[in-house]
C-alpha cells in the first residue's frame, strides 16, 4: 500500500520562528509575512504551510471568516499535492476561536461527493496539535462538520437514490444511538389525519410520501414545551402541472434541503446534549405531473381544516410546511417554530448565495441572537418584514386562502404569510433557496450543496439553552 504523503500546517505569529527552518526559508517566511500575506507554502523535503495571523481585521466575524477562506484555500493547495494527512500546529496561535474556525473550514472542504464516481477521491486524515481546552472542543467542531458534510450528502443525492421514503429511512438511522425518537406516518396514515396539503402535492406522483418526526428530550430540558423545526422535503420539484421550463429543474433534486437541515441540527443538538426539547418535522414528497395531479382551480383541506385555493402547482412546498406547522400547533403546543425550506425564486434573487431572507412573528426576541451568530458563523440572515397588508395577496373568492399570490413581488413574504397562518406560536422562516447549492466552489462551501444554516441554527439552540426562559 502506497504510503500517504503527508503536511503540516503552522499557525504563527507574523514573527514566530518555526522549529527546523534554515536560514533561507525563515528569510522566505519573514519576506511573505511582512507581505502581510496570508500563508507560504515549504514544499520539501516536507510539504509545510506556514499561516500568519490576519493582524489587520479588528472585527471578530471578519477575522474568523478570513480564516475560514485562508484554510479553504490552503486545502485546494494540499489536494493538488495529493496529500493524505494534514497534522495542524496550532499551539504558537493563542486565539482558540480562531484556531477551531481553521479547523472547521478544513473539515468542510474535505467534503467531495464522489458516490456514482467510478474512481473516488482518496481520503484525507485531519488532527491537530493544540492545548487541551482547545482539543476538548474540537470534537464539538469535528461532530459539528460531520452533519453538515452528511446534509451536504443528503442534497447531492439524486432523485434515484432519495425518494421521500428514503429520506424517512435516512431520519432513522442512528437516531436510537443518539437518544433522537424517531416516528413515520404512511400514507394511509396521513388520509387518516386529513393532512392534505402534503397529500395534494403527492397525487402527482407514483411514490408514497411520508412524514417524520424527530424529537430530541433530554431528562432536564430548559425549555418546558419544545423548540419545532419544520423542514421542507420535496424530493424532486418538477413544478406539477405549472411545470418548470427551460434549466429551472437541473437542481430540484436539492428541494428537500430544509428537511436535511432540520434533521442534522437535531442530530447535533442530541449528540451535543444540549438541555433542550426540539423536534423536527419532515413533511416530503416528490412534486412531479399525472393525470391525477393537482390542477390550478382545485380547492383542498389543510390539516387544520383551512382551505386552500391552488393558483399555482409549483409554490408547492408551502403546502407541505402548512400542514406539518399545523400539526405542530394542535398536538406539540410549540414554544418556537422555524421552517426551513428552499421555497422561492424571489429569495434567491434578494440576496444571491449571500444569505438567508429571514421572516418572524412573534419571534422579536430571537432576532439578535440569529443575526448574531449568523455573523459568527458567517451564515448570515437578512430579516424581511411581515405586515399584515401581504395578507391580502393570498385572499382568495373560493377558499379560504390561495396558495400563490399573483405576480412576482414579495414572492418571499407571501409564502411566509402562507406557512405562519398555520400557528399562532413565534414563528421564524427561513428561505434558503439560495445559499443551499452553488455550481461552483467559494471558499469552504461548494461546489454542490453547502449545508448553509446548520452551523448558525447549531450555535442559536446553544445560545437558547443558555437563556433563562424559552
Amino acid at each position: 500500500m502506497e504510503k500517504k504523503k503527508s503536511a503540516i500546517i503552522y499557525l504563527v505569529a507574523a514573527k514566530k520562528a518555526l522549529p527546523g527552518m534554515n536560514v533561507e526559508e525563515a528569510r522566505y517566511v519573514g519576506e511573505k509575512a511582512r507581505k502581510e500575506a496570508d500563508y507560504c507554502l515549504l514544499p520539501y523535503p516536507q510539504c509545510r504551510v506556514v499561516v500568519f495571523e490576519p493582524q489587520k481585521i479588528k472585527e471578530e466575524a471578519e477575522r474568523l471568516e478570513k480564516i475560514r477562506r485562508t484554510a479553504a484555500q490552503i486545502w485546494s493547495v494540499l489536494r493538488k499535492e495529493k496529500i493524505g494527512r494534514i497534522e495542524v500546529d496550532g499551539s504558537a496561535w493563542r486565539n482558540a476561536d480562531e484556531i477551531l474556525a481553521f479547523m472547521e473550514a478544513l473539515y468542510l472542504s474535505s467534503y467531495v461527493f464522489d458516490e456514482f464516481k467510478t474512481e473516488k477521491a482518496q481520503g484525507v486524515a485531519i488532527s491537530l496539535k493544540a492545548a487541551a481546552s482547545v482539543q476538548k472542543e474540537m470534537g464539538r467542531v469535528k461532530l459539528l462538520c460531520d452533519e453538515v458534510n452528511r446534509c451536504k450528502y443528503l442534497v447531492d443525492l439524486p432523485f434515484t437514490a432519495l425518494n421521500a421514503e428514503g429520506l424517512a429511512k435516512w431520519a432513522k438511522q442512528d437516531a436510537g444511538k443518539m437518544g433522537v425518537a424517531v416516528k413515520s406516518w404512511s400514507k394511509a396514515d396521513l388520509q387518516k389525519m386529513g393532512m392534505g396539503g402534503l397529500l395534494g402535492v403527492n397525487k402527482g406522483s407514483v411514490d408514497e410520501p411520508s412524514f417524520t418526526q424527530m424529537e430530541y428530550l433530554p431528562p432536564k430540558p430548559k425549555n418546558k414545551k419544545p423548540i419545532v423545526l419544520v423542514g421542507k422535503g420535496v424530493v424532486f420539484d418538477a413544478g406539477g402541472m405549472n411545470i418548470k421550463t427551460g434549466n429551472f429543474m437541473e437542481d430540484m433534486k436539492t428541494d428537500m434541503a430544509g428537511a436535511a437541515l432540520a434533521m442534522s441540527i437535531v442530530r447535533c443538538v442530541a449528540q451535543m446534549k444540549l438541555p433542550l426539547h426540539v423536534i423536527a418535522l419532515l413533511p416530503a414528497t416528490d412534486n412531479r405531473l399525472n393525470g391525477n395531479a393537482l390542477v390550478c382551480g382545485d380547492v383542498i383541506k389543510m390539516y387544520n381544516g383551512t382551505t386552500v385555493e391552488i393558483t399555482n402547482t409549483d409554490a408547492e412546498g408551502r403546502l407541505l410546511l402548512a400542514d406539518a406547522v399545523a400539526y405542530a400547533q394542535k398536538n406539540l403546543k410549540p414554544a418556537l417554530v422555524v421552517s426551513m425550506a428552499t421555497l422561492t425564486g424571489a429569495a434567491s434573487r434578494a440576496l444571491g448565495s449571500e444569505g438567508i431572507v429571514a421572516m418572524q412573528e412573534r419571534a422579536e426576541r430571537y432576532v439578535p441572537m440569529l443575526m448574531e451568530n449568523g455573523e459568527r458563523t458567517h451564515e448570515r440572515l437578512c430579516f424581511f418584514p411581515m405586515w399584515k397588508e401581504y395578507e391580502k395577496e393570498l385572499e382568495s373568492e373560493v377558499a379560504d386562502l390561495k396558495n400563490c399570490a399573483k405576480g412576482a413581488s414579495a414572492g418571499m413574504i407571501t409564502a411566509a404569510k402562507f406557512v405562519g397562518h398555520f400557528t399562532d406560536a413565534p414563528f421564524v422562516h427561513l428561505d434558503v433557496a439560495g445559499v443551499e447549492f452553488l455550481h461552483k466552489r467559494d471558499a469552504y462551501r461548494g461546489p454542490g450543496a453547502t449545508g448553509f444554516g446548520v452551523r448558525l441554527m447549531v450555535r442559536f439552540l446553544e445560545a437558547c439553552s443558555r437563556l433563562d426562559k424559552i
